[in-house]
């Protein structure tokens, strides 16, 4: 089974706040969200370590519902199958070392 869609990208010095382009989720099959970063570095001395990211559903007029936080450790982070169609992006919430990451490739699947 193929993912219902999927884009790739990069990240230039993002920090906690940050967020992804939306995308659409029709939810027409079961296939889980993932989001897979390759080539990290952080501009703390420890270099990186590992970045938290919160998926997020955006609502229409409402606050957007969480739809968990993962942590990712410069490979694949899943979260299940959201189970609701919508609009959807995530959001850098952690920097394990210094203030800003730079991922070379970003790929999210849903």
């Amino acid at each position: 089974m193929t993912a219902e869609g999927q884009f790739e990208t990069y990240i230039n010095s993002w920090r906690a706040g940050n967020e992804s382009r939306r995308w659409w989720d029709n939810n027409d099959t079961s296939d889980y969200t993932g989001i897979y970063f390759s080539g990290c570095s952080a501009d703390g001395g420890g270099g990186f370590n590992y970045a938290g990211l919160r998926l997020w559903k955006d609502v229409p007029n409402s606050p957007d519902r969480s739809m968990g936080t993962r942590t990712n450790y410069c490979g694949w982070v899943d979260y299940g199958d959201p189970n609701s169609a919508g609009n959807y992006y995530f959001a850098l919430t952690d920097v394990s070392s210094g203030t800003f990451i730079s991922v070379d490739y970003v790929k999210v699947a849903w």
